[in-house]
């Protein structure tokens, strides 16, 4: 038989024991809680705010003399070892989850050494109709139809930037932006590529995702940063989905920070990325 003082330190040792379980179940459902209004308020922001203009620009496509398909320094990054779906044939139509093609981007650390923006030749004159590719961008993305003069001058058009919603009636005053940076795209796997192909890269007209006109402020604070490093003032969702849509296209890589970045914002933003790859 336990006496009276020792039946209440056991008691008291049951007690204290339950109490310290309580408090480790409260404090697990305290951060499953915050962890899951933390991701809900995340995606209703992206979903709100940046889907919202998104879907548009997405839906109306814009089409580039009538040939496309619908719909710069040392960078760093380590290798994660791991590659979650194989790279799409060449020429192959991909339609896919936004997060299922950031999965099917390569994985391989940046190495951007060698690089010279000279090895990506642009602008040319592809169908020598006398615009070249910066003048082929700005005219399909024009919101009001500028007169071509000689030697493709525009005039009398109306721009707006799609990453900060300036306009311009100037298109001197804009540029014509990589979304893949020249030099993202080197330390990605360019530097492996011949020249031929760096051009077709550098002046690809085959999406419209690839290159887009944007005011010289967005374009210069955006430089060679991945979107990890820069996201643009306005639909972000639509800027990372075409990010991964090029460098699905070009079979181009994603660091570790890259592609977590992605990650986080392919499970905010959803949608989907259909692109047709590039053939080598």
């Amino acid at each position: 038989m336990l006496t009276t003082s020792a039946t209440r330190r056991a008691a008291a040792v049951v007690c204290a024991s339950v109490l310290a379980v309580a408090m480790v179940l409260a404090l697990s459902a305290c951060e499953a809680v915050r962890g899951s209004g933390d991701r809900a308020g995340d995606r209703a922001g992206d979903r709100a705010g940046d889907r919202a203009g998104d879907g548009a620009g997405d839906r109306t496509g814009r089409g580039r003399s009538g040939r496309h398909d619908q719909p710069d320094g040392p960078r760093r990054g380590a290798d994660d070892g791991r590659r979650s779906a194989a790279a799409p044939a060449p020429g192959r139509r991909v339609d896919v989850s936004f997060p299922r093609a950031v999965r099917m981007l390569r994985r391989a650390p940046e190495r951007g050494a060698g690089y010279d923006r000279e090895l990506f030749v642009h602008w040319t004159d592809a169908d020598d109709d006398g615009c070249d590719t910066r003048d082929e961008v700005l005219l399909a993305e024009a919101v009001r139809r500028p007169r071509v003069g000689e030697d493709c001058t525009l005039s009398g058009g109306r721009w707006r930037s799609v990453y900060d919603g300036e306009t311009t009636r100037d298109p001197s005053s804009f540029d014509v932006d990589h979304v893949v940076p020249l030099a993202d795209a080197w330390a990605s796997g360019a530097r492996r590529w011949s020249d031929a192909r760096r051009e077709a890269f550098a002046n690809d007209l085959g999406d419209a995702r690839s290159l887009v006109a944007v005011t010289a402020s967005s374009n210069r604070s955006k430089s060679d940063q991945d979107p990890a490093e820069w996201l643009p003032d306005e639909r972000r969702c639509r800027y990372v989905r075409d990010w991964t849509a090029v460098k699905l296209r070009w079979d181009l890589a994603a660091d570790r920070a890259e592609a977590s970045g992605l990650t986080r914002r392919a499970r905010a933003c959803g949608g989907r990325v259909v692109v047709r790859v590039a053939r080598g």
